[in-house]
């Protein structure tokens, strides 16, 4: 894989991963856990803003980035949707930090993936957190802690 198409595929991953996490927060909000919605929107919000990085730096690069979205489920079960998000986490962070040795001469992309792995982790450990808050008090006690506000 060239660093072009690495940059490509991140950039369809996130504009992907974003809509999900929209969808997924507009789903929460209408059951009325607007704590968990909005945590979830603001990563939306987070992937959409990465991926358009990757989309100025590919053009930085005298690239034409594609309008493609990675297709991703739309889940509505709430623990299967923090396990999955676990999972694709736990599987985009070694990809990610391999990448790395893809650009080690050019710091600047470098920094921004370095930047984009930090984002990950801190979100891998919040799901992590709140999967194991579920197994501790359980699905419904867990429900009634992200209702309100």
């Amino acid at each position: 894989m060239t660093k072009i198409e690495f940059l490509k595929g991140l950039a369809q991953g996130w504009f992907g991963n974003s809509q999900q996490h929209s969808i997924h927060a507009q789903l929460l909000k209408a059951r009325g856990m607007n704590k968990l919605a909005d945590k979830i929107m603001a990563e939306s919000d987070e992937e959409w803003e990465e991926a358009k990085k990757v989309n100025a730096r590919l053009i930085e690069l005298g690239e034409t980035p594609a309008v493609v979205l990675q297709e991703y489920p739309v889940i509505t079960d709430i623990k299967e949707m923090l396990e999955y998000d676990c999972k694709d986490a736990t599987e985009a962070l070694p990809m990610m930090s391999k990448s790395l040795a893809m650009f080690d001469d050019d710091y600047v992309t470098r920094h921004m993936i370095e930047e984009f792995i930090l984002d990950e982790q801190d979100h891998l450990n919040w799901v992590k957190g709140h999967l194991c808050l579920i197994e501790q008090i359980g699905i419904e006690n867990y429900i009634i802690e992200m209702l309100g506000e």
